[in-house]
């Protein structure tokens, strides 16, 4: 989607507890927070990367997919599922770890996203990420389901049936409902919103009543704010009790090309790997050490109220010998 580049604001907050990063750690040259610091190193620097995925249009009408690309191009998705790029695991953590995501109260379709980066703040709106994204932010508040109101969780027990109408399922099944209910085009969708829409690490063969509820609206051409559904996603991504990977890795490199993020230093680019198991360490990490500190702290506040307690019993016999 043609646009005219905008500056995203940049700010230096200084205020902020500037800490010396190691030498021996290039990473923590990157922070400028202390607890930025603590909640990457706690939360996100061992967390996985989903393998980003995209979609060959050409192969899709190639075999014949016409009612899946008729829905794609409704829903303005067609130059959005063929985003495809270098990534940058290192990066993608560092963002999600100091991710905050914002909605307007009075018009909640419209968000800003704010993320810190080697010591930099950086905003963007609503309106410049679906630019940025290739999303068509074209839509009307009566055929919009992602209104800032309605999210999938919020869909009322009516729309559920509906969706389990749709694909012939007559009650809630026991047991995990697999695509293998699906038509070759519903299983294409299904894998979209698996890998491309709603990025999971695992479950792919899965269908959760989210991935229903979302088929349900394309397939019946219930536009969609794009947007706000992948910020919503995105904001999962945040949470530090969230068990799974990382997702949306090729839009995480669409922002940092338009801020023009320097490239040329590490981390650099990298598809994933699986990782090895690690032998023992000649020296502890950054982590082992915090993780060591944080237990002394909580046996210390362990001790600290015995004794408390020790002191308030003596106390009171005290009293009594005394009476």
């Amino acid at each position: 989607m043609p646009c005219s580049k905008q500056t995203a604001k940049r700010t230096r907050n200084e205020d902020v507890v500037h800490i010396e990063p190691p030498s021996d750690h290039p990473l923590f040259k990157y922070f400028s927070r202390l607890d930025d610091l603590n909640n990457y190193t706690f939360n996100f620097s061992e967390r996985i990367v989903i393998s980003p995925r995209y979609l060959d249009i050409q192969l899709l009408d190639s075999q014949n997919f016409n009612h899946l690309s008729t829905i794609l191009h409704d829903q303005g998705l067609i130059d959005f599922v063929q985003i495809k790029n270098i990534w940058y695991p290192e990066l993608i953590r560092i963002c999600y770890s100091t991710l905050s995501i914002n909605f307007n109260e009075e018009q909640r379709t419209e968000f800003t996203m704010k993320f810190r980066l080697k010591k930099v703040d950086y905003e963007l709106d609503s309106h410049r990420l679906a630019s940025i994204w290739n999303l068509d932010t074209v839509y009307t508040n009566d055929a919009c389901l992602f209104d800032g109101n309605k999210t999938p969780e919020s869909w009322g027990p009516h729309v559920k049936r509906q969706a389990f109408d749709l694909f012939n399922i007559q009650r809630v099944p026991k047991k995990k409902i697999m695509c293998t209910i699906f038509n070759k085009e519903m299983r294409m969708l299904h894998y979209l919103i698996n890998y491309v829409l709603m990025p999971r690490s695992t479950g792919h063969s899965h269908v959760t009543i989210d991935d229903l509820v979302t088929m349900w609206a394309m397939v019946n051409d219930i536009k969609i704010y794009w947007p706000y559904f992948i910020a919503h996603n995105m904001l999962r991504f945040t949470k530090n009790d969230h068990p799974k990977g990382l997702g949306y890795a090729y839009l995480w490199t669409r922002i940092f090309e338009y801020l023009g993020i320097d490239f040329s230093e590490p981390p650099p680019p990298q598809e994933q790997a699986p990782q090895e198991q690690a032998g023992p360490s000649e020296q502890p990490s950054m982590r082992d050490i915090m993780q060591v500190l944080q237990r002394i702290e909580r046996k210390q506040a362990r001790m600290d109220r015995r004794l408390h307690r020790i002191e308030q019993y003596m106390e009171i016999e005290e009293d009594e010998d005394q009476d």
